[in-house]
């Protein structure tokens, strides 16, 4: 079992002006990792719903080419038929 460890924040900050830099910078890069982190969370959700809507359209127009198609078969044999008061 893996146990997690608590870092413990630094405050060097008040002891060196060059780590004080150095941990603004760090914030900085945590603060964009956090929006990019939350940006690539929605933009899979946005991902994931149009697959689910081209997914649909897709089984749509298949359903309808074979409709189109079934409905074109009949049409080709309806001049052979005779009429129904024959």
């Amino acid at each position: 079992m893996t146990r997690r460890r608590n870092k413990p924040e630094l405050q060097l900050s008040s002891n060196f002006p060059a780590l004080k830099q150095l941990e603004e910078r760090l914030e900085k890069i945590e603060t964009k990792l956090a929006y990019l982190e939350d940006f690539l969370t929605r933009l899979q959700g946005t991902v994931l719903e149009g697959n689910a809507v081209v997914n649909r359209i897709q089984g749509e127009h298949r359903d309808m080419k074979g409709r189109l198609l079934q409905i074109s078969q009949e049409l080709e044999t309806l001049p052979h038929q005779k009429p129904p008061h024959y």
